[in-house]
């Protein structure tokens, strides 16, 4: 899949659509991402609640509300750096593997 980030605040957020998340079985109200990163891709899996102190020195996130019916992931300068990427140009690459996805910049 492929597409833009959509500016929030100071950083820039993925938009899911009601669809995607059920897809992905993520619940947003709920849910916990882990954040790790593999050669300029971003690698997003759910973690588990009791698992959370395993992860306490790992990038962990919460899905927002945004939009009607979807939710968010929130990216800061730091994670668009990782990814080379200049969202106000750039696209995007998603790719789905079970309920986890990687996002990596996209190049023609």
């Amino acid at each position: 899949m492929i597409t833009k980030l959509k500016t929030s605040g100071n950083g820039w957020e993925l938009y899911f659509s009601k669809q995607l998340l059920k897809l992905l079985g993520y619940n947003p109200e709920t849910i916990k991402l882990l954040i790790t990163c593999e050669s300029n891709s971003l690698i997003v899996e759910p973690i588990d609640e009791n698992e959370l102190k395993k992860y306490e020195n790992n990038m962990i996130r919460k899905l927002q509300k945004s939009g009607g019916s979807g939710a968010g992931l929130y990216f800061p300068a730091a994670l668009i750096n990782v990814l080379n990427l200049n969202p106000e140009t750039d696209m995007i690459d998603i790719e789905i593997s079970g309920n986890k996805f990687s996002v990596k910049k996209h190049i023609d």
